[in-house]
């Protein structure tokens, strides 16, 4: 089934952009992303620009966005927020090829920076690439200065859930429940991997506690049905389905798991 998205675009977008902090009185700015064991910088100019890429790229002004962003990259060449952003513009634009040069060169310039890690391992995950996202992912969660961790284990797991790596995805998803035990994407999907798995009590539990955060979408609650299902309770299944069809109408269910997208 379907879920809520991955967070990554937008998650980049807060890390590399939101995240920076200007200095006051200086020439330079200081970014929350961390590269090899320090935090990366940036000239003031390079931030501005690199700020109106970000809102030119969100308001489909991608061309505009693209002009930001080379000023950013010719000021701050060393920047891996530049690559990043350069490359979610690429991404827009279609051009993958070149998207995932970006990232790559990102990953050059920190290679031991969390954020900029989890960036690429989305990435290659994408291309089928799963062993090397596995590795990249693995190697972001170990970044003492990455603040959140969670991100990338919900990547993770999301990344081995489609893989079919069902105990991987598992074992992903419970680190990132440990750093942020209310995360809704976090508890959903752990709901999913514990109903591919069989586990249908443990499923419901982790449902539940989903539920609790707020107003599940139409496939959380599509999935709630198949659980109680599962679970052999046919009055908690209509109830469920009650719900589902009462509140989403024109909801149709995926056709099949292959069809399943990030």
């Amino acid at each position: 089934m379907r879920h809520e998205p991955m967070r990554l675009l937008a998650f980049v977008a807060l890390v590399a952009i939101a995240g920076c902090a200007s200095t006051s009185g200086g020439g330079t700015t200081q970014s929350t992303g961390s590269a090899g064991g320090t935090h990366t910088t940036m000239s003031n100019k390079g931030l501005a620009n690199l700020n109106l890429a970000h809102n030119y790229m969100n308001s489909g002004k991608l061309d505009y966005a693209m002009d930001r962003a080379n000023r950013a990259l010719r000021s701050d060449p060393n920047s891996p927020d530049v690559q990043i952003v350069m490359g979610l513009i690429r991404e827009k634009l279609g051009d993958n090829e070149r998207a995932g040069q970006h990232y790559a060169q990102a990953v050059k310039q920190a290679p031991e920076a969390g954020h900029v890690l989890n960036v690429n391992a989305v990435w290659l995950c994408r291309q089928g690439a799963v062993e090397e996202s596995d590795a990249l992912f693995s190697r972001a969660v170990r970044d003492p200065f990455y603040k959140a961790k969670q991100q990338a284990y919900f990547n993770a797991g999301k990344c081995a859930l489609q893989g079919g790596r069902l105990e991987r995805a598992e074992q992903y998803l419970r680190q990132g429940v440990e750093l942020a035990p209310q995360d809704p994407l976090l508890l959903a999907q752990l709901a999913e991997v514990k109903f591919r798995q069989g586990d249908f009590m443990a499923a419901r539990a982790f449902f539940q506690r989903r539920e609790s955060l707020g107003a599940p979408s139409a496939e959380l609650l599509d999935l709630a049905v198949r659980i109680e299902q599962g679970a052999g309770d046919t009055v908690a299944a209509d109830r469920y389905r009650r719900r589902l069809n009462e509140q989403f109408p024109n909801y149709t269910p995926p056709a099949a798991e292959g069809t399943r997208q990030p």
